[in-house]
């Protein structure tokens, strides 16, 4: 079970940083195989899951329906959540802690990468295989902040405290504020849950704060190091500039969700937003790019509306009001974990404030896994309280027919995802037949995405500049605009359109006139006003 549960980590990682679809099928496969090899005996349960489905709901159910960008992460950042999960409330008390040491060992192994970047290559800030520091300290948080609330209660195991020294220098290695205040968070909910459950140890407060004393001068220390600097770490200035960028950011965000209150403006569509209000976020210039708010109580209130602020809602705060609640109804045997696992909860919630770890796959997976053990010990302690689920085999027959279409849903953006990834290599080798076929089975599969329009767009416009051939110039035409109509938000199919009209609108049957294009030129310049290429048509 740990192999495989340290696999499905491993992918959704990967699947974090290069943001594909196929590494997260690989990590959704390796979670249910997961739960089918340490699958224990079906147990009642109380009403956690139901935050968890009706976050997931409410995604799919924007993405699918109301949102005008469809994007894969959609479907599968909530479904390695809601998967571990499931799988890891159904798991037996062996393979949970299988599971466990799979994430520490994983976490560990990318803790040791971070101070290897800032010891020997001399980065300035520690973010090993992920995209930036915050994302980083997030996941290094999802297993340290754990193991110190472990501490609070005077649980203390000698193989885990080199771990801890490791995860501790790795956090104070990617100097990331949100994550410093997501510990405080995490360990301030520690405190609380160890009172309310009688068994907390003042010693092991100490203990804690002695630890990430030692993490720092660690890090300090590797900082120190006589390695070629390659980078300099962020002034007080560098600071506060980045703390003026998020509060442009969130008001950015605010405004946009003014403007659609009830359904929002569509999930991951923010990067949209800042594209048509570049104005209003001057510290991002005009080609500075993100995709998120650093605070995604508010982006998710304004992609998805109160509906999904109320899921997020019920992800973070649920947990920990059951945890406080039925602390003492636990045996004392069983506080230690639950209080853990509500500090490590606690930690990822409170670091949402001011970073985005609730749109990072890996993040997901690991805090749907936290969810699913504290929803299996509130079952085991609490049954009298909790709801029965019934295996009918109406239930299982319901159960096999929605896997089912689950499967289908799913592998149709791994396919996509391929065909395009060939035929993006067969037109690099020059094989443009071969090309054609692959980049139009890509558009076929997944016609919803954007992206495979654009790519079969580009390589057309290629081919019409090559050979002058009229067909070519009317295949990029008709995929850059089946791209825009699939998302109107994107400039770039827009802005492809454009191009293949005015210059070669001689092969077209019926080119844009002057007027038209003037139209559509001061469209593209009400989606992206700063884009340099949207200036270049305006300057035309």
């Amino acid at each position: 079970m740990g192999p495989l549960f340290f696999l499905a980590l491993a992918f959704a990682a990967v699947g974090s940083r290069l943001g594909a679809a196929t590494p997260w099928a690989l990590s959704v496969l390796a979670l249910l195989g997961t739960g089918w090899a340490g699958h224990a005996s079906a147990k009642s349960t109380s009403h956690l899951p139901v935050a968890v489905v009706f976050f997931t709901a409410m995604v799919l159910l924007n993405v699918s329906v109301f949102s005008p960008a469809y994007s894969p992460a959609a479907l599968y950042q909530p479904l390695l959540m809601l998967a571990a999960f499931f799988v890891v409330r159904h798991l037996g008390q062996r393979a949970e802690r299988d599971a466990a040491a799979a994430a520490l060992l994983l976490c560990a192994a990318f803790a040791a990468w971070g101070l290897y970047e800032v010891g020997l290559r001399g980065q300035a800030r520690a973010q090993a295989l992920f995209e930036t520091p915050a994302i980083f300290s997030a996941v290094i948080n999802l297993a340290l902040v754990p193991l110190l609330a472990l501490m609070l209660v005077g649980v203390r195991h000698r193989v885990t405290i080199g771990g801890i020294a490791l995860l501790s220098a790795a956090l104070f290695a990617a100097q990331s504020r949100g994550a410093l205040l997501a510990i405080a968070g995490g360990i301030g909910v520690g405190v609380i849950l160890a009172l309310r459950g009688r068994c907390f140890r003042a010693r092991g407060f100490a203990v804690v704060l002695a630890v990430l004393a030692a993490g720092w001068v660690m890090a300090t220390a590797l900082r120190a190091m006589p390695a070629p600097r390659t980078e300099v770490g962020p002034s007080a200035m560098d600071r506060a500039a980045s703390s003026l960028s998020r509060l442009e950011l969130s008001a950015l965000s605010w405004n946009a969700w003014k403007e659609h209150p009830v359904l929002g403006t569509g999930y991951l569509t923010y990067r949209y937003t800042l594209e048509r209000g570049r104005a209003q976020v001057p510290s991002y210039g005009a080609s500075s790019e993100t995709w998120f708010v650093h605070n995604d109580y508010l982006q998710v209130l304004q992609e998805m509306g109160p509906g999904g602020l109320v899921g997020l809602l019920g992800l973070t705060l649920l947990p920990m009001i059951l945890a406080y609640l039925r602390l003492p109804d636990l045996i004392a045997e069983g506080r230690p974990a639950v209080i853990a696992i509500g500090a490590g909860i606690a930690a990822m919630s409170v670091h949402a404030l001011v970073d985005f770890p609730f749109y990072v796959p890996l993040c997901l997976l690991l805090y749907g896994a936290l969810l699913g053990a504290l929803d299996r010990r509130m079952t085991e302690t609490a049954a009298r309280k909790a709801l029965t689920w019934r295996g009918s085999p109406l239930l299982r027959v319901a159960r096999a027919g929605g896997l089912t279409l689950a499967a289908i849903v799913l592998l149709r953006p791994v396919a996509a995802e391929a065909a395009a990834e060939w035929g993006l290599r067969m037109a690099a080798s020059g094989e443009g037949r071969g090309a054609a076929i692959w980049l139009g089975a890509a558009r076929r599969i997944e016609p919803r995405d954007w992206r495979y329009h654009w790519y079969a767009g580009q390589f057309w416009i290629m081919q019409a500049g090559q050979s002058g051939r009229r067909e070519a110039a009317k295949l990029a035409a008709d995929a850059f605009a089946a791209g825009f109509l699939a998302n109107p938000l994107e400039v770039r199919n827009l802005l492809g359109k454009i191009a293949v009209h005015r210059h070669y609108g001689g092969l077209l049957d019926e080119p844009a006139d002057r007027t038209t294009l003037r139209q559509w030129i001061a469209h593209a310049a009400t989606l992206a006003p700063m884009n340099a290429e949207v200036r270049r048509e305006l300057a035309r």
